[in-house]
């Protein structure tokens, strides 16, 4: 079985500890990506079995790139390697195809569980982030983020991390009418008049994190 890597991840010190590690479980790292954008070029070029991806960096974000590298291929498959334990992020990220999650302060036999796990042709959530997800699932009633698309979801935490209309629009290569739309439509379907509202429902949901 061919074991190609492509590592996604817009710190160099991290891409090159999980070489190092891959290397050593016998994978092959094909192809290293500091952003989201590259992350789709690369894919295309090398057609990795796995994508070990962040999903906070510059430009175009984690989940974004992963819905744009399966809409080129509905058999790709994703790893998300993130920073974030909320059960928002790895609900989307699920839901926009990944094959699975892993939080970056897991043990690294966890990250080696779930690249396996993958590569097989299985997926994989840790047995702590499965059962808070499954509970969220259940007592899904007060979850407005829900009610979010997976671009709305991309376009709500960048204006929550303080991006402008035009650094969205930039970012995510659409127009800036488009995002001002999808803005309107995030702010009505979460029920909020102002960018500070917005702002405090990421903190409250654990999309950014409060600068206080």
């Amino acid at each position: 079985m061919s074991k190609t890597i492509l590592l996604v991840d817009d710190h160099a010190v991290v891409r090159q500890g999980l070489k190092s590690l891959l290397s050593q479980w016998g994978y092959r790292v094909v192809a290293e990506a500091s952003s989201g954008e590259s992350a789709i070029l690369l894919w295309q070029e090398h057609q990795p079995n796995l994508v070990l991806m962040d999903l906070d960096m510059p430009g175009l974000g984690g989940l974004e790139a992963l819905q744009r590298i399966l809409a080129r291929s509905k058999d790709a498959k994703v790893l998300i390697y993130s920073m974030h334990d909320d059960n928002i992020y790895a609900m989307r990220a699920i839901q926009a195809g990944a094959k699975g999650y892993v939080v970056k302060t897991d043990d690294v036999n966890i990250l080696l569980e779930a690249v396996d796990k993958i590569m097989k042709g299985g997926k994989f959530i840790e047995q702590k982030l499965a059962q808070h997800l499954a509970i969220d699932l259940i007592n899904e009633a007060n979850k407005p983020l829900e009610k979010l698309s997976p671009r709305e979801f991309e376009v709500f935490r960048q204006l929550a991390l303080g991006n402008s209309l035009s650094i969205i629009s930039n970012s995510l290569n659409i127009s800036y009418k488009t995002v001002a739309n999808i803005q309107t439509q995030i702010r009505q379907k979460l029920n909020v008049q102002t960018t500070a509202n917005l702002v405090h429902l990421a903190i409250q949901f654990g999309v950014t994190q409060s600068k206080t």
